[in-house]
């Protein structure tokens, strides 16, 4: 696993030129003290043969499981390069982002970055009171209307050494 650090205007691709880069990275911030069962929770993990059909096997329930595994990640097709960039199109941009735009931007179907978005947007809702507690959060929730009848979401303030730019 890499221990990487990255300043915010470092571009994309060169942060995660590829599937591999973005796996490492997201093991490394999940993962920080060894990796773990996704779905016990055991240090008892084994590494996968080319890495199929997960990377890991837990030796104490004997699951497959990867990074992705009891995330907001989990279930889905995209890749993993590709979830990463839309965490920084939906964070580099003060304003909102539409569903378009992470469409156009990560070369997807606009149903795709439907899904993506809202689930992005939903792990954010579900940390607000750490985010507005000054907690140990990296993200900031922007006001977004999705079209939805539902009213835009609130915007939740990063804590104050987070927002110094």
């Amino acid at each position: 696993m890499t221990d990487q650090k990255f300043s915010p205007r470092t571009p994309f691709n060169e942060r995660f030129p590829s599937e591999n880069e973005s796996r490492l990275y997201l093991e490394g911030r999940r993962w920080e003290e060894g990796v773990r069962c996704g779905h016990c929770g055991s240090a008892e993990v084994a590494e996968c043969r080319d890495h199929q059909p997960m990377p890991y096997r837990c030796k104490s329930c004997r699951k497959h499981f990867s990074v992705r595994t009891g995330t907001v990640l989990a279930e889905s097709r995209l890749p993993l390069h590709k979830w990463l960039m839309a965490i920084d199109v939906l964070t580099a941009d003060r304003g909102s982002v539409s569903f378009v735009q992470v469409a156009e931007k990560l070369k997807i179907t606009q149903k795709s970055a439907t899904l993506l978005t809202r689930r992005i947007h939903e792990t954010w809702s579900s940390n607000k009171d750490k985010l507005q507690s000054g907690g140990d959060a990296f993200v900031k929730l922007s006001s977004t209307f999705d079209g939805s009848k539902k009213k835009p979401t609130d915007i939740v303030r990063a804590p104050k050494e987070l927002n110094d730019d």
